[in-house]
């Protein structure tokens, strides 16, 4: 190997200054701060444009409930607030915070008379903060809330490895059947009184409610069965026999005035790595149903072609309608068709609904097929060698569609070679980071016809099509570009309109999942310093007319467009708050919605500055630095280089140095402590490879050190170093590579591949017969983030050099490890192995496990709290002052 610990680092320094100057007047940041803040989750508009309903989610409060989800992100403590766009007043309708209940995933009804939402609000004897998420609506008409149904709807659960996801589509896709950019709502209006939603059986706990709280209850139930001594405590994971059943939800019709739910189907819902896909036809009558039966058996010698989401589960379709009769399920599939994986758009008559399949679980080429409610019946019409998936599907962004029917009754798909297939997320990855790939063309299908290639002509074809009022006009953007596609001539011609450089679309979105005819487009060019420029284009008789949209502040990021109402929001976090914004296209005017977290505009940020210089192997490579308030140039600093392998800089407005980033995960924390912070690049081989992280990963890491202390920023005998997750596996890594860190901090890393393969969720601990389902660390090392390409009894020695505790004895650096009872991705035994293995040659180091904690570390924000003073409290104690 060769050594990192001489590396040549050059280039010039260039300094964005992304505060306004450091004053005597204001602070450094602290923790209080952060948990000052509130956090704006959503905003949808109401049907007559004048109001918008804004779930925030209420500061870290001592009387709240916590351990449902990360602090910041834990909707069971949010608010709905209401907000005339007339008036400008602002209500909060909820009060949750006098009970410690939540309200979110506010929807409105078509007419505009209720708000339905999801609510943790305890009734009767139930205890404060809840125990679980029910359905309410809020009548417009005097503010009143009523509790629609004593059962659970199936909520969500935030964060990583999401379950209980749903998708549920209605029969014109509103917009409003999501709560959030990651959660989908397990309801739907139906119409201007009735709700179609996702019912758990009766006496289940929502998943949010549930998820970190059933293993802790369950190890309370153990307790009392081991005292008694009358019941055994066993579970039992079977291997080589069918999985079992997955529990039974109900899809139910509830009327919004008098509460009364009337029960329309019994659907599958597995509580692990898999969406409920229901689909209400355009007619309103025909509902298609996609559910889970379970995790697909693996087989000796074979690996998934893709080890997470929808791709490890084994899925029955079924159609069910609104008037209540049993569901009919697909019980024999056509040859060459093993596993259904999603279902994609209806045709416009309802006679058909479009599903993406594959043979088998090795295949990671999709096939499309058109299937009919009425008999059943299921005929596939991509030809071989064609993918029709060329998108994150199944992937874990629900709703995402690169296929849809036109109106002459072909089906439009964006298709590749089938050797070609990207994994899911490689086709995000690529995209973002300007990597090439495959073509991938706009093809049309139909049963009995050939397939057409409408982009055969293009020298780069669209991500996106977009439906025009010309039924057989479609728009997307290439080559920064706007082109109008003709499907029945297979014409392509570029619009005359201008567009920022590095054009995407950011509405119509492929993530609501509809393809309605549109007349205009938002459209955004490539981020510059953090700001993306946008451009509104209008549709008419086969041109195009592009405006400049003037942003309604400096760093306004869109939210959404309301096109009845010509609305955009914007939602901008900057150094003096978090704002909600609206922007008028007709009259290009802008109204401040809300405001929140003021008190930001009383806190130093500090500066921050890029870097330039050449990584152990002489690729050119940035690092992002962030300096301490009040900072004197010349004096030498303490520096704390925080480490995630894989992570690659590419400006000063680093995402690590977000002034909002939760917990000890805000790095403004510790440079207001007089700690230079230093983001290094370190770049890695795509994941699904064989790789060896542990040998790559320094490469980018001790350059970067060395040029900043050339540049005279840093203190040579005062470096430090920390991550979490993947960034806690590069300090393990790091502290057996090097001496030169003082300190160093592992947060929820990982130490022993191989122990870390087949170790189960400890999550799972409660769910009878499937505990062994819930883990995805077996993909994670396959053909994940750690890929090691095989098992490993495959390729023992790959897996033995690139696990840090094999090193264990070359350690010098004090090192301080977190992790959590309840982590999802590298269970604590990772950090005890390594612990031990110091403790067992006497070297310094400290251990912190924080019980019924996950990967996340910050449930508790008393658990933050002590976290940042023990990191805080290290970091003084080994780089103190010279």
């Amino acid at each position: 190997m060769r050594s990192i610990f001489r590396a040549c680092a050059v280039l010039a320094l260039a300094c964005s200054v992304q505060a306004m100057a450091s004053t005597p007047s204001r602070a450094g940041l602290t923790l209080d701060d952060l948990f000052k803040n509130s956090v704006l989750s959503e905003a949808t508009v109401s049907p007559d444009g004048e109001w918008v309903a804004a779930t925030v989610i209420r500061p870290v409060d001592e009387n709240a409930v916590y351990g449902r989800s990360f602090y910041e992100m834990d909707v069971t403590r949010a608010d709905v607030w209401l907000i005339s766009r007339r008036t400008g007043e602002r209500t909060n309708i909820t009060q949750g915070g006098a009970d410690a209940s939540g309200f979110w995933c506010a929807s409105w009804s078509p007419d505009g008379s209720r708000l339905a939402l999801m609510s943790t609000k305890p009734e009767g004897g139930e205890p404060r903060g809840g125990d679980n998420v029910r359905l309410y609506v809020w009548e417009r008409e005097g503010g009143g809330f009523k509790r629609l149904t004593s059962r659970a709807v199936a909520s969500q659960t935030m964060g990583g490895s999401a379950m209980y996801r749903v998708d549920l589509q209605g029969q014109k896709k509103r917009d409003t059947a999501r709560c959030s950019n990651e959660e989908n709502a397990p309801f739907i209006w139906l119409d201007d009184a009735s709700l179609l939603a996702i019912m758990l059986p009766e006496g289940a706990v929502s998943g949010i409610m549930d998820a970190y709280t059933r293993p802790l209850a369950h190890a309370g139930t153990t307790l009392s069965e081991l005292r008694e001594g009358k019941v055994p405590t066993v579970t039992e994971s079977e291997s080589g026999v069918a999985s079992p059943p997955s529990p039974i939800a109900s899809l139910q019709v509830i009327d919004a005035k008098s509460g009364k739910a009337r029960t329309i189907a019994a659907v599958p819902l597995h509580p692990f790595e898999s969406n409920l896909q229901i689909s209400v036809a355009p007619n309103g009558k025909s509902i298609a149903v996609l559910a889970s039966k379970g995790a697909i058996a693996h087989e000796n010698g074979k690996s998934f072609a893709y080890p997470y989401a929808d791709w490890q589960a084994s899925k029955q379709l079924g159609f069910a309608d609104v008037q209540g009769h049993a569901v009919r399920w697909v019980e024999e599939l056509p040859a060459g068709v093993k596993y259904p994986m999603d279902l994609q758009a209806w045709s416009p008559d309802s006679s058909a609904i479009a599903m993406r399949a594959r043979p088998d679980a090795q295949t990671r080429a999709l096939m499309l097929m058109s299937v009919s409610p009425r008999d059943l019946s299921m005929t596939r019409v991509s030809p071989e060698g064609t993918s029709v998936a060329a998108a994150p599907v199944g992937g874990g962004l629900p709703g995402a569609s690169t296929v849809f029917f036109a109106d002459d009754g072909r089906l439009l798909a964006r298709a590749v070679k089938s050797s070609e297939e990207l994994p899911p997320w490689e086709w995000y990855r690529a995209k973002v980071r300007g990597l090439p790939m495959p073509r991938a063309d706009w093809w049309a299908f139909a049963r009995g016809r050939a397939p057409v290639n409408l982009t055969a002509s293009m020298k780069t074809p669209p991500d996106a099509l977009f439906a025009t009022r010309d039924k057989a006009r479609y728009v997307g953007i290439a080559d920064d570009a706007l082109w109008m596609l003709d499907i029945r001539s297979g014409k392509a011609t570029k619009l005359a309109s201008e567009l920022p450089a590095g054009a995407s679309v950011l509405w119509p979105s492929a993530l609501d999942g509809s393809n309605r005819p549109t007349s205009e487009m938002i459209v955004a060019g490539r981020a510059k310093d953090g700001v993306r420029a946008l451009v509104h284009v209008t549709l008419s008789d086969g041109k195009a007319t592009a405006q400049s949209l003037k942003l309604p502040s400096d760093h306004a990021e869109f939210r959404k467009y309301d096109a009845a109402h010509s609305l955009a929001l914007f939602h901008d976090v900057n150094f003096t708050g978090t704002f909600l914004w609206s922007l008028d296209l007709k009259s290009i005017q802008s109204q401040k919605l809300m405001a929140l977290n003021e008190h930001w505009v009383n806190v130093d940020p500090g500066e921050s500055r890029l870097i330039e210089y050449r990584g152990i192997d002489g690729q050119e490579l940035k690092g992002a630095v962030l300096l301490p308030p009040n900072y004197q140039s010349g004096k030498k600093y303490p520096v704390l280089t925080w480490v995630y392998a894989g992570s690659t800089v590419r400006g000063a407005s680093d995402d690590s140095f977000k002034f909002d980033m939760p917990g000890q995960y805000n790095l403004r924390l510790y440079a207001a402590q007089g700690y230079v912070v230093l983001v290094p690049s370190m770049p890695l081989r795509p994941d699904g490879q064989k790789n060896d992280d542990y040998i790559e990963l320094p490469k980018g890491v001790i350059p970067a050190l060395d040029r900043l202390i050339e540049l005279g920023i840093a203190d040579p005998n005062r470096l430090a170093v920390m991550g979490q997750s993947y960034g806690g596996y590069s300090v393990y890594s790091l502290v057996t590579y090097t001496n030169r860190f003082k300190a160093a901090i592992a947060m929820a890393g990982l130490t022993d591949l191989s122990s870390l393969y087949g170790e189960f969720d400890h999550t799972a601990r409660g769910y009878p017969g499937i505990e062994h389902q819930k883990s995805v660390n077996w993909g994670l090392a396959e053909l994940g983030q750690v890929s090691m390409g095989v098992p490993p009894w495959e390729d023992q020695w790959r897996y033995w050099r690139n696990s840090p505790i094999n090193y264990v004895d070359r350690v010098e650096t004090p090192l301080l490890m977190i992790h959590g009872e309840q982590d999802i991705r590298g269970p604590m035994s990772q950090a005890e192995e390594f612990f031990f293995g110091l403790y067992r040659q006497g070297k310094r180091a400290k251990l912190l496990r924080y019980w019924g904690e996950d990967h996340g570390l910050r449930q508790s924000p008393a658990n933050v709290r002590d976290m940042v003073e023990q990191i805080g409290a290290w970091l003084k104690i080994n780089l103190p002052e010279q």
